[in-house]
Parts: structure tokens; sequence; C-alpha cells
């Protein structure tokens, strides 16, 4: 299935002059045209969607032509995250002695047919962490972006399944994409097996992926990809979904901190008599009963938006002179992408966003759920429940903490 990108219907995004990437909805870059209610709604762990746009530009802003020697260059002192893959031949790069990256080693191998693989490259370069932040924002799933350096007539991996949802995006050149079978491989089974067998494999179908394209790959579909005449770089944006087991699982260690009904001993014999077998089901459901319970499961969901918090990589603080002259009339905006939520205690309230916390009084409370929520620009006098010294106060707090930015060209219109 393809969608092809109506002519004058793009998304840009801006840099805003740190580096990073001023996105309004980087999902919604990444998937254009596809609105991204339709994505969710109607592909998501469907089949795969090839998104044909016909502009090789598309993803300059994010990664422009001499972007791979940028890529590179900030991996010299990353070794482990670079690794050569050519069909089933993996290599770990050789470092010079001071055991920074051997590029012209890596080169090198390129040059004998080898795929440059880069993981996890958002750690690295701040406009993949834009990207990668951007996403978690809009659909709390955790995000990393993958770097694949492949030259011509050349095979990376050869077929395999991800354990999670990938958006390919093509940077440069070409490749073929091929998949083995209409239907992805239950989760279930992917816990189970560990490779593909390429004997037992039906005949694959392909699409061809150009410079600006996107590919959605869902969870485990069988596939493989391979350049033709030209080299290629593309970015896998991988989507780590959270499952039930993940939520039980933080409810479960959360509920043991504070309830004894998860340390709840088991009988002697519990393995080989089936007498005491039979009475372990109200002890389980005793347990299942306390998990369930929107206390419990409340817990479970703050871990997991605390691990999403804290993946994001700090903002850019504020300055002294950005708080100068700031009054009620003042228009701010949140720093963008920026997941945050707001928790109480008997002290006060705290608004908490990447490994960053502000505090204040428990009757800062609206305003802290106010500026956590709003995506729009807003006047300082806006910040409900508070005195116009309060709400400077709180402004500028959050500037100098990089939170909120003061706006300017378009973003600063009323």
């Amino acid at each position: 299935m393809a969608t092809e990108l109506p002519a004058g219907v793009y998304f840009v995004p801006m840099s805003d002059g740190d580096g990073s990437l001023d996105l309004a909805s980087a999902l919604a870059w990444l998937l254009a045209p596809v609105p991204v209610p339709t994505f969710l709604d109607e592909l998501w762990g469907a089949a795969p969607h090839h998104i044909r746009r016909d502009r090789r530009d598309y993803f300059e802003a994010l990664a422009g032509p001499s972007w791979v020697g940028q890529l590179l260059a900030a991996l010299r002192t990353e070794p482990a995250a670079v690794r050569l893959v050519r069909g089933a031949d993996h290599l770990v790069p050789e470092c010079c002695a001071d055991g920074s990256l051997d590029l012209a080693r890596v080169q090198a191998a390129l040059d004998s047919g080898y795929t440059i693989i880069c993981n996890n490259i958002e750690k690295y370069l701040r406009p993949m962490s834009a990207l990668t932040h951007g996403v978690e924002v809009e659909l709390n799933f955790p995000t990393h972006v993958n770097a694949y350096i492949t030259p011509p007539d050349a095979t990376g991996f050869l077929p395999h399944y991800d354990h999670h949802d990938v958006l390919v995006l093509q940077i440069q050149g070409a490749k073929t994409w091929y998949f083995y079978g209409d239907e992805p491989i239950a989760p279930q089974l992917m816990q189970r097996l560990h490779e593909v067998d390429p004997a037992g494999l039906p005949e694959p179908t392909s699409l061809h992926l150009t410079a600006g394209d996107t590919l959605y790959l869902p969870r485990g579909l069988v596939h493989s990809a391979a350049t033709t005449s030209e080299p290629s770089v593309h970015l896998t944006v991988g989507l780590h979904v959270p499952t039930v087991l993940t939520l039980l699982t933080h409810t479960l260690h959360l509920l043991s901190l504070r309830d004894d009904v998860v340390h709840t001993r088991l009988p002697a014999r519990h393995l080989d008599d089936p007498r005491v077998q039979a009475g372990l089901g109200p002890l389980i459901q005793d347990a299942l009963a306390a998990v369930a319970t929107p206390g419990a499961l409340a817990e479970g969901l703050g871990a997991m938006q605390d691990f999403l918090l804290r993946r994001a990589r700090c903002p850019v603080v504020g300055q002294v002179s950005d708080t100068a002259g700031i009054d009620a009339e003042t228009l701010v905006r949140k720093q963008q992408p920026l997941y945050s939520r707001v928790t109480t205690s008997g002290d006060g309230v705290g608004l908490q966003f990447a490994q960053l916390i502000v505090s204040a009084r428990s009757d800062h409370e609206a305003a802290m759920r106010f500026v956590s929520a709003r995506t729009e620009p807003f006047r300082v006098g806006e910040l409900p429940g508070l005195t116009a010294v309060q709400q400077v106060e709180l402004a500028r707090s959050l500037i100098m903490s990089g939170f909120l930015v003061r706006p300017t060209g378009d973003d600063a219109a009323p």
C-alpha cells in the first residue's frame, strides 16, 4: 500500500538556532500526507505502508548533504554505537590507539560492501533527540533512531524481524525492501524465536524507496533490504510500544513497596503437592485484585511517565536577559517538544520535565497544570490561580529552567 504526497503539500521543520528542530508535530511531518489519526486508526500494526513523496530534499532539515560525515565525527568517541554488517558477516569496528573510532577502516569496510550501522544516534545529535522526543510526547512510546549507510549493490541484514514498529526514512539514494509473508510473527512467538530460518520463508514481495520517502513496518514483519547501483542512507525511527506486561511489571513493583499482598509466602510443597497447588488460586486472586485498583494502576502509569520524562535531554536553559521586562502581557510558550507532568506532595507541587523539577507552593498547582498541558503561546497574565507578582515570578523561573521560551517571529503574534 502506498500514499503519494500531493504537489506543494509537505511539512518543513525549522531549526531554532541551537542545532535542534522546532517541530509542531514530529509525527505529522514523518507521515505527511497521511494524517496521524488515520495512521493510528487504520495503518498501525496492519501492514507495511509506503509514503511516496518524490522530494529528495524532504528530510534535508534533519539530515543534510554533509550529514554522514557529521554523524561519524560525532561517533568517533563512541565506537560501541557503530556496527558493520554484510549479510551474515558482522564486524566490530576497529579503534585507534586512543580508543576512538578508526574512520579510515570504517570507510574501507564500506568500500568492501559492509553497511555501517549507527545505533541510538538521538543520544549524540540534538536534531535526532528533538525528533524522537517529539514522537514520544505525542504517542508516549519510547523512541530511538538508528542510521544505516549502505554501499551500492549490497545487503545489510539477512531477512529478520523487529520486536518494535519502525518508520524508515530514506535520506539519500534508494533501497529496495523485501517482505516475506503478509502476517507479522505473533509477539509470543517472537519471545521464543531468536532468528529467522531463510529456508522456510515464502517468496518475497518488494517495494522501492527513494530519497524523501517514509516506510512504515509493523513489529514482527520479516523483511530485508538491498541497494542497487547507488549508495543509500536511511534512518529507522524505532517505536517501542509499552504492553500490558510493561504496565503490570511497573504496577507490581510499586505495589510491592507498600502492600504485603504480593509478598505472601507460598506454602511448603507448592511444586509437588496437587492439594497445595489447588489452594494457590485465592492468593493469586488477592494479588490481582490489588493490582487492578485505580491507585495501583495510577502508580504503574506514573512509573512509566517517569521513565519517559528521564529519556528527554535537558532543554536549552534561558538567560537572565530573557526574563527582562516580563509583565502580564508578555507572550511565552512551552519549549517544544517537551514531555512534562505535575506531581503533588505535602510540601507543595512540582513541574517535572527531562531531568529537572521546578517546585512551588500548593497554590501554584493550577498554574503548573496549565503550563504542563498548554501547547500554544499564552500571556503571563493567563496563569491561573496566582497574583500578578506570582505570575511574573513563575514565568521567570520557568524561562530560566528552559521550560518556557519567549516566542519570536510568527509565534510572537498575539
